[in-house]
């Protein structure tokens, strides 16, 4: 029976030991020291994949996108920028090359560069996020071993080119606006802005506070140059609707300066300290609009959404809400009365 017993603590022992060796075995090694990255001072970032290389280039405290400059979208560049910053590696994974179950491999990976003043200053290569969502494996140049690298930013580099762009097509604070211009097949309408003092007697029972007594009371209209009133319901959802408006995507065909000496569907004219324009147009695809704006460069779609919403306030305020207008009731040229949407 003793004999039994010493032969059970001398397997305990012996397995304790074997364990004890592996783990510590298994921990013997030092993890890649990361240099610290000044993100301010990177110039250029390239994106390295299997559908193409995605090039950021700073221009001044903008970042633009490859050769041809498209303006980026700024918190896409900052979420990449963060990532980089707070690179750290976590844990070694592998040693045996496996790049396909990481999806490090050549079908899968993005290789990120940063290049400061045309020098290469840190370079890594992106595989799939851990599936406890908290790391991401990676792997560093000229290092064949395979690490986690703490948090899940796969999302943030693995984007195509278009989603990179800037997307906004039109910018202004809405109290700037004054007055402003809709046309709309033929049809054309000037608003403009009018500020009076309220009538005390009309004041709400809120309003009539002492407390507020003292504050001036102004009563908004926007009238049109016959001297009628506008919907300010329309006005206002039409001006929110474009105060801050981003398309949907670009298209590069048909070019700018074709669309501008097309017919348009319908334009906006605002008038602020400058005047800013958004045209848009009928497209083969009756629920796609594309458009210009004196904001951009380039012609960009908007969302089926954004589209009916502008087009439907423009109608609303031109009262061609349900009035089916012909060109006899609205004196169009033979031209105009066949507009045709933009191939």
């Amino acid at each position: 029976m003793k004999k039994e017993y010493m032969i059970l603590i001398a397997l305990i022992l012996i397995l304790g030991a074997y364990l004890l060796f592996y783990k510590g075995n298994k921990d013997h090694y030092t993890l890649p020291e990361i240099p610290q990255i000044d993100v301010a001072k990177i110039t250029s970032l390239t994106l390295d994949k299997k559908e193409g290389a995605i090039a950021f280039t700073k221009k001044g405290k903008n970042w633009v996108l490859t050769d041809k400059e498209y303006p980026a979208d700024s918190p896409a560049v900052e979420n990449m920028l963060d990532t980089i910053k707070t690179f750290k590696l976590s844990a070694l994974v592998s040693q045996k090359g496996d790049l396909k179950r990481y999806e490090l491999d050549n079908e899968h990976h993005i290789r990120v560069k940063l290049v400061q003043d045309e020098k290469t200053i840190f370079e890594f290569t992106l595989g799939k996020t851990a599936p406890s969502f908290n790391h991401t494996f990676v792997m560093l140049a000229n290092d064949k071993n395979i690490y986690h690298a703490n948090g899940s930013f796969k999302s943030y580099f693995d984007k195509p080119q278009d989603d990179f762009r800037d997307k906004k097509v039109l910018e202004f604070k809405q109290a700037s606006i004054k007055q402003f211009t809709i046309e709309k097949e033929g049809v054309s309408k000037t608003l403009i802005l009018k500020e009076d003092e309220k009538d005390p007697k009309k004041s709400s029972p809120k309003e009539s506070d002492p407390k507020e007594s003292n504050k001036k009371k102004t009563e908004i209209t926007w009238t049109a140059e016959d001297g009628t009133s506008a919907d300010k319901e329309a006005v206002s959802n039409l001006l929110s609707s474009v105060a801050f408006l981003e398309c949907k995507k670009y298209v590069s065909v048909p070019s700018k300066n074709e669309l501008e000496k097309s017919l348009p569907l319908c334009k906006i004219t605002l008038k602020n300290e400058a005047e800013i324009e958004l045209t848009l147009f009928k497209t083969d695809n009756p629920d796609n609009l594309i458009g210009i704006s004196s904001m951009n460069e380039y012609v960009f779609e908007l969302s089926q959404f954004n589209g009916k919403e502008i087009v439907s306030n423009i109608e609303k305020l031109l009262n061609q809400e349900k009035a089916d207008l012909s060109p006899k009731d609205i004196d169009l040229s033979k031209e105009e009365a066949n507009l045709k949407p933009v191939p």
